[in-house]
C-alpha cells in the first residue's frame, strides 16, 4: 500500500492582527526570529515577513516587516529558525540596501573583487575589551574648525547634536564628502522619500560613491524595518572593518531610531517610562552604540546624528551630559 508523505509545518494563525502587531500562538520560537506569512501552510508563495519581538499570555507577538494589507486571520506564520541575516561581500560598495540587506539600487560601478562573501546576523555582539585597540591615530575630517579646535581620533564615536534647521545634515555632507577613510556606510532612518532621492543623487556624481554603502528606511515604513535598519547598516561596517579597513559608519540619526524602538516597545505592551520610552530602548541603545571602534582587525568610526528640540539644552542638560558622556564625545 502507497502512503503518500504529507510534511508538516510548525505554522500558526494570528488571533489578531492590529496594525503592524501579530499576536499567534506559535511555539518554539525565540526573541527575534524571522516568520514567512503565506496564504495557507507550506504554500510556496510569501506574501510578507514579521519578526517575534515578545511574548503575551501564551501568544507570540510579532511586528510585520512591511504593510498589512492583504493579510486575514487564515494566513499561516511559519518559522524559519533563524534571525535577520545578509549576505556581504565587496560588490555591496556603490549599491543602496534595503533593510534586508538586499542591494535595490546601483550608483557606482560595481569594484571587482576575489574576496569571499559570507553571512552574518545583524544582531551581534559588541567586540569585547581584549579584542579593542585604544585610540591613538588622528582622524582628519577635513573640516579645518573640527580638525583644528575639536581634534577626533580613528574609531571615536562622535555625536552631531542640534535642534532641527541648524545644519545637521549639511556638516554630515561635508564629513561624507572630505573625511578620509576608506569605507563609508550610511544609514537614513525615517526620513522623507524625497531627501533620500537627493542623497542618492549627489552620491551618483560624488567621486566617493564606489566607496559607500547606503542603508533607507524611510519614515512611512514600519518601526521594525526601522530598528533594523540601523542593525544593517552597522553589521556591513564591521564586516569591511574586518577586512583591515577604516569605516566610517552613519547614522542619521539615532533620534528616529530610538523612537523607532519606543514604538515597537509600546506595542508590544511595554509600560512608557521617562518622555514615553519604555525600559527597554534604554537597554537597546548602548547595544548598538558600543559595536564601534578599533579591532585587531580595523577601526569603525561611527558619527551619529542626534535631533534635539530648541529648549533641550536649556531644560535637560542632565540629559545632553548624559548622552555625551554615552557617545564617547571629551
Amino acid at each position: 500500500m502507497n502512503i503518500n508523505f504529507i510534511p508538516f509545518y510548525p505554522a500558526a494563525y494570528p488571533v489578531r492582527i492590529q496594525g503592524n502587531m501579530i499576536e499567534a500562538p506559535l511555539k518554539k520560537v525565540f526573541i527575534g526570529e524571522i516568520c514567512l506569512l503565506k496564504p495557507y501552510p507550506g504554500s510556496p508563495q510569501t506574501i510578507g515577513q514579521a519578526q517575534v519581538i515578545g511574548f503575551h499570555h501564551q501568544q507570540t507577538l510579532l511586528s510585520l516587516m512591511g504593510s498589512s494589507h492583504g493579510l486575514s486571520l487564515t494566513t499561516a506564520i511559519e518559522p524559519t529558525g533563524h534571525t535577520l541575516s545578509i549576505q556581504l561581500n565587496e560588490t555591496l560598495l556603490g549599491t543602496m540596501l534595503d533593510v534586508a540587506g538586499h542591494p535595490i539600487l546601483r550608483f557606482a560601478p560595481p569594484i571587482a573583487s576575489n574576496a569571499t562573501s559570507c553571512r552574518r546576523s545583524v544582531n551581534t555582539n559588541a567586540p569585547d575589551f581584549l579584542s579593542r585597540k585604544p585610540i591613538t591615530n588622528y582622524f582628519a575630517t577635513g573640516i579645518r574648525a573640527i580638525d583644528g579646535l575639536l581634534t577626533c581620533g580613528v574609531g571615536q564615536r562622535l555625536g552631531i547634536f542640534a535642534a532641527a534647521g541648524c545644519g545637521k545634515t549639511i556638516l554630515m555632507n561635508m564629513l561624507i564628502n572630505y573625511a578620509q577613510a576608506d569605507i563609508f556606510v550610511i544609514a537614513l532612518i525615517g526620513e522623507r522619500g524625497r531627501e533620500v532621492t537627493e542623497f542618492v543623487d549627489e552620491l551618483k556624481r560624488s567621486p566617493r560613491g564606489s566607496r559607500t554603502i547606503l542603508i533607507s528606511s524611510t519614515s512611512d515604513q514600519p518601526a521594525v524595518d526601522r530598528c533594523n535598519a540601523a542593525l544593517v547598516a552597522t553589521t556591513v561596517a564591521e564586516y569591511f572593518r574586518d577586512q583591515n579597513k577604516h569605516v566610517i559608519l552613519f547614522i542619521d540619526s539615532i533620534t528616529r531610531y530610538c523612537r523607532a524602538l519606543r514604538d515597537v516597545a509600546l506595542a508590544s505592551g511595554e509600560l512608557p517610562a521617562r518622555k514615553g520610552f519604555p525600559a527597554s530602548v534604554v537597554e537597546q541603545l548602548p547595544s548598538l552604540l558600543e559595536r564601534p571602534g578599533n579591532t585587531q582587525k580595523g577601526a569603525l568610526t561611527a558619527i551619529i546624528k542626534n535631533r534635539k528640540s530648541n529648549s533641550y539644552f536649556k531644560i535637560n542638560k542632565l540629559n545632553a551630559l548624559y548622552c555625551i558622556e554615552l557617545l564617547s564625545i571629551a
